[in-house]
Order: C-alpha cells, then sequence, then structure tokens
C-alpha cells in the first residue's frame, strides 16, 4: 500500500464509553438510564484534545445520547443515532438492582459470567447475537463514513465487542472480566483501506483519563 494512497483512505474512529449514569448499582442494559452532570463532565473532558469530528455516531440511550446531542449542537458537527450501538438487551435482568438479581438468580448469573457465549440472560439476547450486531454495525460505519473522521459514542459492552473483533480474540468465555472500561474511556482505531478495499485497522489505547472504574 503506497503512502499516499494510506494517507487518503484512512478513517479514524474515537469510541467513547458514557460517563456515570444514574442506576448506580443496577444491570443496566437496554435500560434508559439518563447520564448525570459527572457523567457529563468526564466525557467532555475525555474528547477535549479532539480538534476536528466529521461525524457523530451515538446509541440512542441517554446515557450516550444525551452527550451526543449537545457536542453536535455545540460543534455543528452531523450526529447520527442507530439503536445498533446500544448495549446488551438483559431481557428480565435489565434495569434490576445487582443484589436483587444475584438473589433471584444466583446459578444462572454465575452460569453466564463464567460462560456468557452459551448461557443467555432471562429472555435477552445471546452474546452471539450481540457479537454479530456489533460486527454488523461496525461493518456499516465503515463503509459509511470511509475517510472521515469519527466519535463513536456506546457503552462498555459494546466496546468489548468491538474489541473482540478488531483484535481478532477468540469466541471466549473470560476475555469479558478481563477488559476494563471506566466510565468515558475512550480508545482510537485508525484503518487504511488498500487499494484492494481490504480494511487495515490499528488500535490506539488508552487515550483518555482514566476514571474510577464501576460498571
Amino acid at each position: 500500500m503506497s503512502a499516499t494512497k494510506a494517507k487518503t483512505m484512512m478513517t479514524q474512529v474515537d469510541v467513547l464509553r458514557h460517563g456515570l449514569p444514574e442506576g448506580d448499582g443496577c444491570l443496566r442494559g437496554h435500560t434508559d438510564f439518563a447520564i448525570t452532570p459527572t457523567g457529563l463532565c468526564q466525557m467532555h473532558q475525555a474528547i477535549a484534545d479532539i480538534s476536528h469530528l466529521d461525524q457523530i455516531v451515538s446509541s440512542p440511550l441517554q446515557r450516550c445520547s444525551n452527550f451526543a446531542y449537545a457536542l453536535s449542537t455545540s460543534r455543528s458537527t452531523p450526529l447520527a443515532i442507530d439503536a445498533q450501538w446500544q448495549e446488551l438487551d438483559f431481557g428480565d435482568w435489565d434495569g434490576r438492582p445487582h443484589k436483587e438479581l444475584w438473589q433471584t438468580y444466583q446459578q444462572e448469573l454465575d452460569l453466564f459470567w463464567r460462560d456468557p457465549w452459551h448461557n443467555t440472560p432471562h429472555q435477552g439476547e445471546s452474546l452471539p447475537e450481540f457479537d454479530l450486531r456489533i460486527i454488523q454495525a461496525w461493518q456499516r460505519l465503515l463503509s459509511d463514513y470511509q475517510g472521515k473522521k469519527l466519535l463513536l459514542v456506546t457503552h462498555a459492552g459494546v466496546m468489548r465487542q468491538l474489541l473482540r473483533h478488531i483484535l481478532e480474540m477468540p469466541q471466549t468465555a473470560k476475555y469479558l472480566q478481563r477488559l476494563q472500561l471506566p466510565y468515558a474511556a475512550r480508545f482510537r482505531i485508525t484503518i487504511f483501506h488498500d487499494e484492494n478495499n481490504e480494511d487495515w485497522p490499528q488500535l490506539h489505547w488508552p487515550i483518555s483519563q482514566q476514571f474510577a472504574h464501576s460498571e
């Protein structure tokens, strides 16, 4: 790949987790908890060094989209809200306090955290389904915004699946717990598109200040 081709056909995606939301102590998933003022502050600090964006893409959940709307307005940058970038749907477990879930579903929760690829939350989204959703959303993102500088505002679970895909990690149970992504965590992926339409992603991580960890 020539230097000229690489330069003109590079896509840059900064991936940002939401800041501190409401619903402390709950399994948030698809439940639409609002972002807190502290969380908004964390997110603004995390992207303070980004001087130019061509496009913002966000999960529709408030803990992501409230910030995305505000940033889009302040920077006059186009915004796309895409439900494919939502967190994993935990079904009957979604939005409920961890303590309550542990009392009711202790065995099922233990199986899920030990082997999420083969154990699915009650009435929820399976990890293979979630993984495929994120892969398809990523492929569409690169197709729609090739050559652009993007900010993707999303969730910790989504970011883990995206990292699994980018790094070609096997579908095993343990990596989910080994990737710590605190509130307002951010990493960057640059993708070089060669003359054969092949993508060459490169991960840059960490970039942002690391805030106190909390799920």
